[in-house]
């Protein structure tokens, strides 16, 4: 088991919460080993060179140690943009995960089983489960084209917009990050919604589309986002489908009720929501966006959402 840690995770509160939980791991799985990457390109050549190096070997386990973003590039440098598979080497290996981040949506719900010193856990390679991967293929501001890779959900608007001040956090957000991670959220919110613009999107799935001002879109594979929200949709991470829930644009009071709704669960009641299920969504912005892939932040002239269907096996709680 190759444990990839990134230690500036949480306000760089990371590597002190991991110390218990690796004591623990240690007497589970002797064979256990920690890399500390300098960085997110050191991170991918040291995920893309073990599976190169086990490629004939028994099934390995990835544990991405960190939070939603560290989970991210682990699944990025695993996946392989020519097949929208693992890459050779990697057919059989499982994605784990250990949550020193600031939300940790990947892990939730957490059973009260699934932690270790409070800190909340998948690595259990035994009861592993093959879970769909959406792809992002994203025109960018310069002309060029990327393509990325997400388990949780993409955004663009609001949310998208808010994890971008977040993950960039200074002065009084940036010390509460490290202290109340709720509390540092719904400041960042706040500041974003005192601010926030409707956005005209072009949205389109297989056979629905729209083209109006917005508030928000969620692409999901997981109902969980931005900490302690969460939406009432019905996917689930091997369904083959997203959830598509749209923000009408609204006045700042009408958002606040939103997302107290949202730290209930309460959604696709509102008058506010538009909810679709499909496997395609094409967002086209009419200016340049962000869009939030699993927190992670990229400016995009327009993208293509798609769902490869239980591509990727992952570690059970």
């Amino acid at each position: 088991m190759l444990v990839v840690l990134n230690p500036q995770s949480n306000a760089g509160t990371a590597l002190r919460r991991w110390e218990p939980v690796e004591r623990i791991l240690r007497q589970r799985y002797p064979g256990l080993a920690v890399e500390l990457p300098a960085d997110a390109d050191q991170a991918t050549k040291l995920v893309r060179a073990h599976i190169d190096n086990h490629a004939d070997r028994a099934p390995e386990t990835i544990v991405a140690a960190g939070g939603d973003g560290m989970v991210n590039l682990v699944l990025n440098a695993i996946m392989d943009p020519d097949t929208d598979r693992p890459r050779r080497g990697a057919e059989r290996l499982a994605l784990g995960a250990v949550g020193l981040g600031s939300s940790n949506d990947f892990h939730k719900p957490v059973p009260p089983t699934a932690t270790i010193a409070d800190i909340a856990v998948r690595v259990d390679a035994e009861r592993a489960e093959a879970v769909d991967v959406g792809k992002a293929t994203m025109l960018l501001p310069d002309g060029t084209r990327a393509v990325r890779y997400f388990l949780l959900n993409a955004s663009m608007g609001l949310v998208a917009a808010g994890n971008d001040s977040f993950n960039h956090a200074t002065g009084v957000i940036g010390w509460l990050k490290s202290r109340n991670v709720e509390a540092a959220i719904v400041a960042t919110a706040l500041a974003n919604i005192a601010t926030h613009e409707p956005l005209r999107v072009d949205v389109r799935g297989t056979d629905w589309g729209q083209s109006v001002p917005i508030t928000n879109i969620g692409v999901l594979k997981s109902v969980h986002f931005a900490g302690g929200m969460y939406y009432d949709t019905p996917v689930t991470r091997s369904d083959g489908y997203f959830d598509v829930n749209i923000w009408a644009a609204a006045g700042r009071l009408r958002i606040l009720a939103l997302i107290a709704g949202l730290y209930r669960g309460k959604f696709s009641a509102s008058s506010s929501a538009t909810c679709h299920r499909d496997t395609v969504v094409e967002l086209r912005p009419d200016r340049p966006a962000p869009l939030e892939l699993d927190g992670e932040i990229a400016m995009v002239e327009s993208a293509r959402l798609e769902v490869l269907p239980r591509v990727l096996t992952v570690c059970a709680a």
